[in-house]
């Protein structure tokens, strides 16, 4: 007698593996905060394709900074970055339980102790990768940056977060880390060649002013975003008797706040322009109205009242405000070419 077998039952396993996959995958990237981590890539890799290969090439020079060591730069910050958002998730269990509960992923998808080893595994490799890019350009001093930020994050997440202000100015200062850092190893690559150096030289002014004034742009916008998580996350974090600025100061005081750091923001961009418009970089000049309108968005519609959901928005649009400034480093390039 024959026996037939029709596969359906390794047809409907393998379609159930794929599930599992797929809902594993979800899990994990939403734990790590998939978008922010895209967002921080792509940030890096325009700091050193659309900003500094350019200049290089323009300049005559091959690049200091090989695509490896800057690949082992760029997979530090996001491995770091990644496991930051892990050991957040960690300590803020019963707090996530009220402010997202349908987001919540430690805890329920992911266990404590699997979070914890992931989290220590991340932690590992990314210090192994900026140390050893750190050594390639003989700066093993470089490796602090990632030890500063791998330990800032964890101190963040155990005991600062719950405090007024300070959780949000180290938040802030770790996002402008983000911008400097690249060109911290850029700098130290070109002193290792004298002559590129030399050849380098009368750019340096203009790229320092231009690092520095992203990375205070990054900070401000950071604060101005973590600020209003918090106002978004007052519930829970009111349970759990926090103290972040607007539960001590109150949403009204902490609206003016927000208001007034908007306000300097759109100042200081202002001033930007200004020098931009002096040095002839129109391309910038006019793409930063586009950041303006951004901020000036941002400034009428915060609420009045707190609304978790017109918050959650202003969140948003705070964070896309913040990627606009920073895109607006890829219409420096052709003016600087003429210096």
């Amino acid at each position: 007698m024959e026996t037939h077998f029709t596969g359906k039952p390794d047809i409907v396993m393998g379609k159930s593996l794929l599930c599992r996959i797929k809902t594993q995958f979800t899990v994990y990237a939403r734990l790590l905060r998939w978008i922010n981590l895209l967002m921080i890539l792509l940030i890096v890799l325009i700091i050193r394709y659309g900003f500094f290969l350019p200049l290089y090439m323009a300049i005559g020079l091959a690049s200091p900074l090989s695509h490896t060591i800057y690949f082992l730069v760029v997979l530090s910050i996001v491995l770091i970055t990644a496991a930051g958002y892990i050991v957040n998730d960690i300590y803020d269990q019963k707090i996530d339980r009220l402010n997202k509960p349908t987001r919540l992923v430690i805890g329920q998808a992911v266990s404590v102790s699997r979070g914890w080893i992931l989290y220590v595994a991340l932690n590992i490799f990314g210090l192994i990768s900026g140390g050893i890019a750190a050594l390639q350009i003989e700066q093993p001093m470089l490796l602090w940056l990632f030890v500063l930020s791998f330990g800032l994050l964890w101190y963040y997440s155990a005991y600062l977060k719950r405090k007024p202000f300070w959780g949000n100015f180290l938040v802030s200062f770790l996002s402008a880390l983000v911008i400097i850092t690249p060109w911290l190893f850029e700098f130290y690559a070109l002193l290792l060649k004298p002559d590129e150096w030399i050849a380098f030289y009368r750019f340096y002014p203009h790229v320092n002013y231009i690092i520095l004034s992203l990375s205070i742009f990054a900070f401000i916008s950071t604060l101005i975003r973590e600020i209003i998580k918090d106002a978004e996350d007052m519930e829970g974090d009111q349970t759990y008797e926090c103290q972040t600025l607007p539960i001590i100061l109150g949403w009204k005081t902490t609206h003016r706040i927000l208001q007034a750091l908007i306000a300097l923001m759109m100042i200081l961009l202002a001033m930007a322009q200004y020098w931009l418009r002096s040095h002839h970089y129109n391309l910038a000049f006019y793409w930063y109205f586009t950041v303006q309108f951004l901020s000036i968005r941002l400034l009428t519609v915060l609420p009045a009242d707190v609304n978790k959901n017109q918050l959650h928005r202003c969140s948003s649009l705070a964070k896309i405000t913040m990627l606009a400034g920073i895109l607006g480093i890829l219409a420096l390039i052709p003016p600087l070419f003429s210096t």
